[in-house]
C-alpha cells in the first residue's frame, strides 16, 4: 500500500507457511501497511540473526508498529529486542517460551524436531484442519495456495525455530490478542492477552471481524 503521512505506519509479518495474503482482511483498516514478506533462511540461522535480516525492511525513522501472526510474532518480538516500535501486536502467537505448548516443550527437551519435514506440514490438510481451525471454502483455497508456495526448507527451519525458542524476556508496548481454541499455542498458557471467544490459530481468517476490532484498539 502507498505510504501515508496521516495514517500510522504498521508493518505485518505473516506466519509460517503464510504471506502477506494472510492478511486479506486488515488491509480494510486506516492504517498504513507495509508488508513484510519471508526471505530464505540460511542453514544454521538464529531466530535472532534471521530477525535483524528481515528488519531491513522496516523504516525506522518515523514512528511505527509491528503486528506479527504466529511464527510472525516471535519474529516481531525477537525485533523488539533492537527496535524501538509504538507498539508490538501478537495474533495467535506467544510472548516468551512459558506460553509454549506442552507437547512443543516435549519435542523440545527430545529433541524430537530432527523428525519433522518441512514437505509434511505442506500438504497435511487434515492436520491443517484439525490443529489451525476450519475456514470458508476461498479461505481455506487462500491458505492452501499459500502453504503450496512455501519453501520445504524454510517451513522446516521455521518449525524448530518455534519449537526451541527460549526467550524470557517482556515488553510492556506488547499487546497479544489470542483465541480460546488456538490448538496451537492453548489459551491456557498464555498469560496477558485479550481473548477471542471461539477463535482458533487461524481466527485472523474466520474472525476477522473480531480481530480487527482489538487490533484497532490496540494500535489506536
Amino acid at each position: 500500500m502507498e505510504s501515508s503521512g496521516k495514517r500510522k505506519r504498521v508493518y505485518l509479518i505473516p506466519g509460517l507457511g503464510a504471506d502477506s495474503r494472510l492478511f486479506r482482511y486488515q488491509y480494510a483498516l486506516d492504517y498504513d501497511f507495509q508488508k513484510i514478506e519471508w526471505i530464505e533462511a540460511e542453514r544454521g540461522e538464529t531466530l535472532a540473526a534471521y530477525a535483524k535480516r528481515l528488519s531491513v525492511g522496516i523504516d525506522d525513522s518515523a514512528p511505527f508498529s509491528i503486528v506479527g501472526c504466529s511464527l510472525g510474532g516471535i519474529v516481531a518480538i525477537e525485533m523488539r529486542k533492537f527496535l524501538n516500535p509504538e507498539k508490538v501486536v501478537l495474533i495467535s502467537s506467544i510472548k516468551t517460551a512459558h506460553e509454549k505448548s506442552r507437547i512443543t516443550k516435549i519435542a523440545n527437551a527430545f529433541k524430537l524436531y530432527y523428525l519433522l519435514n518441512g514437505h509434511v506440514f505442506k500438504w497435511a490438510a487434515i492436520w491443517r484442519r484439525l490443529f489451525l481451525g476450519k475456514l470458508a471454502r476461498e479461505e481455506e483455497t487462500l491458505f492452501n495456495s499459500m502453504l503450496r508456495e512455501s519453501h520445504p526448507f524454510f517451513m522446516k527451519w521455521g518449525l524448530h525455530r518455534a519449537i526451541t525458542w527460549d526467550n524470557e524476556e517482556e515488553f510492556a508496548d506488547v499487546v497479544h490478542i489470542h483465541g480460546d481454541c488456538d490448538k496451537v499455542f492453548p489459551f491456557r498458557n498464555i498469560r496477558n492477552a485479550v481473548r477471542v471467544h471461539g477463535g482458533s490459530h487461524l481466527m485472523i481468517l474466520n474472525k476477522h471481524k473480531e480481530v480487527n476490532r482489538h487490533l484497532e484498539e490496540a494500535l489506536g
